[in-house]
Parts: C-alpha cells; structure tokens; sequence
C-alpha cells in the first residue's frame, strides 16, 4: 500500500526529500493507510512528504489546502505503548491539554479526527493566529531595536570612556574642582584613588598569575614547622634557619592579611598553610635541608 500512496497525485515531496526520492522505500507502516484514505477522499487536499525515517520510509506529512497548512500527519514514540500515530493542528493543540496532538495506535479513529479537525481556518481562528504572529514580530522587532541600541551605545560609550579618559580627563578633573556637588566630588575622589589601587592590585594578580602558570613561583607549603617550597619541578624543605630571606620577608608580609589576598611584588596567600610567593630573577635559592 505504501508505495500506491506515494503515487497519488495529491501525494508530493518537500524540498527536504524532493533530492533523495529515489531512496524512499515507502511510507510507514503505521500512518500509511491515514494518508492513503485521506488522500482518496480528499482529491483537492496536499499531502507533502516532510521526513524520511529508518527504513528509508516516510512518517511526516504536512497536509495542505489552497497552500494554507490544515494539519500533520506523523508518529510519535509514546514509551511503552511504542510508537503512535499522531494527528496533529492548531484546533487540536488547543482542545488538548495535555499534549498538543490526538495521538492512537487506531488508523480509524486517527482517520476520524483529521476529518473531524483538518479545514481552513474561520475567522476567528485566523484573527488568534494573526495576533499570535503579530505578536512575535512585535515582540521581536523591540528585542532587535534594542541589541541594536546597544551595540552602538556600547560603541559611543567606549569612544566617550577613551577619550574622558585621556585627553579630557583635565575636562573632567576640573567640573569635579569646580562646579560639582560637594557629595559629589567626595564619592568620585573616593572612587578614583580606589581605582588605582585596583589597577595596582591587577597588576600584581596578573603577574602571580602568569608566573604561576609557568612555573615561576615559590609555593610554600607549612608543613609541621617546615616549609616545602616548589620552584619550577624542584621541591625543597626549609625550617625557620634556613628559609631564604627574601622568602622569610615575603611571608611575613602575607601572613598579616587575609586568605586571597595579593601583595605587590611579593605574591598571594592561599590559606594560612598555603602561599604563592614571586621569585626575584636575580635570588638564587639553595636547596634547604
């Protein structure tokens, strides 16, 4: 029967498999006898093929009338009861709670119910679904215009930043001297000698983190009173006598703050056991004891 439906002349190939016809063996078992009775009865109705599943055999069809689409026509895996003949439309999705296609195992009653939900649109189907693409444009459009203004404000405002800060930061130094609040130039001086200190405090991370990942660091391990220290792929043990004084100093800067914390020049401490300190090129360390 299969192959007989395929030969009916309101039965077409979609663009996707119009290419590999000559592979398709037929239509599924399970919704060929729907499409073949629909498409007997129904002469003026299209029924384009739309997927190819195993076997090579077709198990989607989209059926049309006048180019408008009435519904689909497909399987549907539904666990253990296998695989299902779906029916489904906008009608149907919208009578049905729990799904958004009449699903059965029955070709007659899947038959009945294309019959039963498969026509044009009244009008008042055709005004919900024309507020429903209305509303996606709309929607959308806002979306777009937005992404839209903000990639070129993002443009503008880096362009401001640059220049606000290079060549007009005199501009800008002297309307805070001058004209603003006194709030105002309190919470900006604030904020600009905190910037320094955060550029100074990159800068430093940035290093620890480079020569970390090269291998370039001393990390210190306490371990029992004792230091391991590993420099590249060489681990050595210290005790308080013959740590390095660089190291010595370096700890005892970064014992006085807290965990993850970063000193400039000196390193990181990871916890109270744990530290990340930067080698000076020109210190040699000896291996400890």
């Amino acid at each position: 029967m299969s192959k007989n439906t395929l030969s009916l002349s309101n039965v077409v190939f979609g663009e996707k498999l119009d290419s590999d016809r000559s592979k398709i063996g037929g239509v599924n078992s399970l919704i060929d006898p729907v499409v073949n009775r629909l498409a007997t009865l129904n002469p003026l109705w299209i029924f384009e093929a739309r997927n190819m599943g195993s076997g090579y055999m077709v198990d989607n069809f989209v059926v049309k009338l006048d180019g408008e689409p009435l519904g689909a026509i497909g399987t549907n895996y539904m666990g253990s009861r296998g695989y299902v003949i779906s029916i489904s439309n906008d009608r149907i999705g919208k009578s049905r709670s729990r799904s958004d296609s009449y699903r059965t195992s029955d070709a007659d009653k899947a038959v009945l119910m294309a019959k039963k939900m498969f026509g044009k649109m009244n009008p008042t189907e055709r005004i919900s679904k024309a507020k429903d693409a209305a509303e996606r444009v709309v929607t959308r459009g806002a979306w777009n215009k937005e992404r839209e203004r903000q990639t070129h404000s993002s443009t503008v405002q880096g362009a401001l930043l640059a220049w606000a800060e290079g060549r007009g930061m005199p501009m800008f130094l002297e309307f805070i001297e001058k004209e603003a609040l006194l709030e105002t130039k309190k919470q900006i001086t604030t904020s600009m000698e905190r910037l320094e200190v955060i550029r100074t405090d990159m800068k430093t991370i940035e290093r620890v983190q480079t020569d970390f990942n090269d291998s370039k660091t001393a990390l210190v391990v306490k371990d029992s009173g004792k230091y391991l220290v590993k420099i590249g792929d060489k681990v050595d043990l210290y005790d308080d006598n013959t740590l390095p004084l660089d190291m010595r100093m370096k700890l005892g800067m970064l014992k006085l703050v807290e965990d993850e914390q970063y000193i400039s020049d000196v390193g990181c401490k990871v916890t109270n056991e744990i530290f990340v300190l930067l080698v000076d090129k020109e210190a040699g360390h000896e291996g400890g004891t």
